[in-house]
């Protein structure tokens, strides 16, 4: 038993400390995410080897931000690494243990605050670390319709959008998807709107589709007061919008139909036009 010991403990000596030969030990991947804000409650995490076979995946809780996260994998040139934080009741995890893994958001439903992280990392070496630098990839836009302030009106609202979500390795995945915008709250100018949309590849096809009428009473269907679409994507590509920004911007839309006039506005710029109402 004791020859039986000492021939395993030498065995590991050499396997892991000498100096030419270490491609069979492991390398302790340190996952660094003292960056991240809490507001991201975890991450999923991928890490596939450069032939795209599924090396580790686990799930990164927020409680373990402040330290490092430290993972034992094992040693190759091009580690991919993918995460992707907040993938919670409005993403659909298509799991495949591949890189075609898909994360696609529910129909109808507003997105998920997603956030994403990718890296090449070479493992080749007895440590390694992995500074977390969060990617938004979702954007809230909020809408406020002036101009019917004494008309009680009921809205259908949605956001058409072309893609539907992302394969785990960040390329989108091309399918048409819409996002319904919800009520936030009614003031005596305004009603509030808001929704929040995934990036998009660009911001040539985004519409907003959007019919306002009067509440139906005594049974009688209401008057319809707008039935339009709104064409949103041309709007933020004659602005500048960068749909690639790592910090993708939230976007306010005002509707006033007192004036037939819109505004939209980013952290960085506004924009005014006319518009015509559709019945």
């Amino acid at each position: 038993m004791f020859r039986v010991l000492v021939a395993c403990t030498v065995f590991c000596m050499y396997s892991c400390t000498v100096l030419e030969e270490r491609s069979g030990c492991p390398c302790y991947l340190a996952v660094d995410l003292s960056k991240v804000d809490k507001s991201i409650r975890e991450w999923q995490l991928w890490l596939f080897a450069g032939d795209g076979r599924l090396v580790f995946k686990d799930t990164i809780y927020r409680r373990s931000y402040t330290a490092p996260y430290v993972v034992q994998v094992p040693r190759n040139r091009q580690l991919q690494c993918f995460m992707w934080g907040n993938a919670r009741g409005a993403t659909i995890l298509d799991e495949a243990n591949s890189p075609s893994t898909l994360l696609l958001k529910k129909e109808g439903l507003p997105a998920d605050s997603l956030f994403s992280y990718a890296d090449t990392i070479d493992t080749w070496k007895e440590d390694g670390l992995m500074r977390v630098i969060p990617r938004k990839e979702f954007a809230t836009i909020d809408i406020y319709i002036y101009g019917w302030a004494e008309i009680d009106f009921e809205a259908e609202m949605e956001l058409v959008c072309d893609s539907r979500g992302f394969f785990v390795g960040g390329d989108f995945y091309p399918d048409k998807v819409s996002v319904q915008m919800q009520l936030k709250g009614i003031d005596d100018y305004y009603t509030h709107f808001s929704g929040r949309m995934l990036r998009q590849p660009d911001t040539e096809n985004l519409r907003l589709s959007l019919m306002l009428k009067k509440k139906e009473i005594d049974g009688q269907t209401g008057q319809i007061l707008v039935n339009q679409d709104i064409p949103i994507g041309r709007y933020l590509e004659e602005n500048g919008y960068d749909m690639q920004s790592p910090q993708l911007q939230d976007i306010r839309m005002e509707l006033d139909y007192s004036y037939t006039n819109i505004t939209i506005r980013t952290d960085d710029w506004e924009a005014s036009y006319e518009i015509e109402e559709e019945i």
